[in-house]
């Protein structure tokens, strides 16, 4: 009986880190969705339902998410970093520094080709993880 009890408690114990990791999945999308409408202002270009058709006064050409063939890591790469000679700013503040290369690229290899500053404010690697996890969440592939 007793390795009854032990095996239903590990099974309850289970149970509760899966549902905490569900919840805490649904918090960062949740808290990825804000930073996407809010500080990082991704609609701007992107569209508020990801499909590349954001604010008339946007750069324009910006990607729709609904049909990217960039799986996750890539998506934090360019969040992170940006495109190269295009308007996809960097939202690591850091990016292209000697410390924090992107594309294998320092800031002295990219030149005038360094993705813009964002026109909102830069991003933690955690709030990239989390925009990066709604994007993929609600659009890709939607």
């Amino acid at each position: 009986m007793t390795h009854l009890v032990q095996h239903g408690f590990r099974l309850c114990a289970v149970g509760a880190s899966l549902a905490f990791a569900g919840l805490a999945f649904a918090q960062d999308v949740s808290f990825g969705q804000r930073l996407y409408q809010d500080k990082a202002d991704c609609k701007f270009c992107h569209g508020p339902d990801g499909d590349g058709r954001g604010d008339p006064r946007s750069p324009g050409a910006a990607a729709n998410f609904h049909k990217t063939i960039l799986d996750k890591s890539q998506l934090v790469e360019v969040v992170t970093c940006g495109r190269p000679g295009t308007e996809m700013p960097h939202f690591d503040k850091y990016a292209y520094d000697d410390d924090t290369p992107c594309y294998g690229m320092k800031e002295k290899d990219v030149g005038k080709d360094k993705p813009p500053d964002p026109h909102s404010t830069s991003l933690t690697k955690r709030e990239i993880e989390a925009v990066v996890d709604y994007i993929v969440t609600t659009f890709v592939g939607k």
